[in-house]
């Protein structure tokens, strides 16, 4: 039988991508906190998020597409094969309506041309930010992790940032506290250690947000994501000031709630939340399957 903490960090990432539609790259923290206050426990259409026009309360950015992506690659080849996903990939992102960043069409263009299983040079957190799907398998390899970032993002510090994610999901679904396997990890590498020195307190997470940076890079990113996750345990709350702290919400919601769903399940999310993101009816669909 399937750890149903591995399929909660699947579900709570992908609810954390629906949730951050309506804010995404929204880098205007007094405008964000103006129209997201309080604990957030609704999904929201684009109204301020120029970028996903068209798109629904309830749907997935294009972070959001290619985890689902991911995870239908998994569940229809009944395990990861990445060239598999290689044309899975290619195949759902030309046939699904959704923003493409510069990463999704730098390497859907390589790939048009050639066999590599390698993407172009691209440092921003979307490679990491889809990768929950990759535990549903408990014998899931390092190798194999770092092999599906890098079909689209790659550099040392996608490289840093990818490792740390991968020791910490390995301790929570071995049953380690979520906090204490973040600390634990943090000398994985000098990148992640030297973030360690910096961590922003609770009630300045939104404030230094700015100062982070907010952007899709994992160096703008992936401090907020360890600011959150270390000062918020509860996922509505966490999400919900991730959302305040403005930018790519969205990425950084993914990694937050495959963090927290790994950790506690979803106990702690509300039922329209659970229910009420629009492809969840076929997610429930392939879980009772799995």
């Amino acid at each position: 039988m399937m750890d149903k903490n591995r399929l909660s960090a699947i579900y709570l990432s992908l609810i954390g991508d629906a949730i951050s539609l309506g804010s995404h790259w929204v880098y205007d923290t007094d405008k964000a906190k103006k129209h997201f206050p309080g604990r957030i426990t609704e999904y929201t259409s684009p109204e301020i998020a120029k970028f996903h026009q068209g798109k629904k309360a309830g749907d997935f950015t294009h972070y959001g597409e290619q985890s689902f992506a991911l995870l239908k690659s998994i569940y229809n080849n009944e395990g990861f094969e990445l060239e598999k996903f290689r044309e899975d990939w290619m195949e759902y992102i030309q046939e699904n309506e959704m923003f493409m960043d510069h990463s999704m069409k730098d390497a859907l263009q390589k790939f048009k041309g050639s066999d590599s299983l390698v993407g172009t040079e691209n440092v921003e957190l979307g490679g990491l930010a889809r990768s929950a799907p990759m535990f549903l398998d408990n014998s899931i390899s390092k190798e194999d992790f770092l092999a599906q970032i890098h079909l689209t993002h790659n550099g040392e510090i996608v490289e840093q940032s990818s490792e740390y994610i991968y020791e910490v999901m390995e301790d929570i679904l071995n049953g380690k506290d979520y906090r204490k396997a973040l600390l634990d990890n943090k000398d994985v590498n000098d990148y992640i250690s030297e973030l360690f020195e910096n961590i922003s307190s609770k009630d300045e997470v939104v404030k230094m947000a700015d100062k982070r940076g907010q952007g899709c890079s994992t160096a703008q990113g992936f401090p907020i994501v360890l600011d959150v996750l270390l000062n918020y345990s509860d996922p509505v709350e966490a999400f919900s000031v991730n959302i305040r702290a403005g930018g790519d919400t969205a990425a950084r919601a993914m990694i937050i709630g495959m963090i927290l769903g790994a950790d506690q399940g979803l106990k702690n999310l509300p039922d329209n939340l659970i229910d009420g993101f629009n492809r969840a009816g076929e997610l429930k669909e392939m879980i009772v399957k799995l």
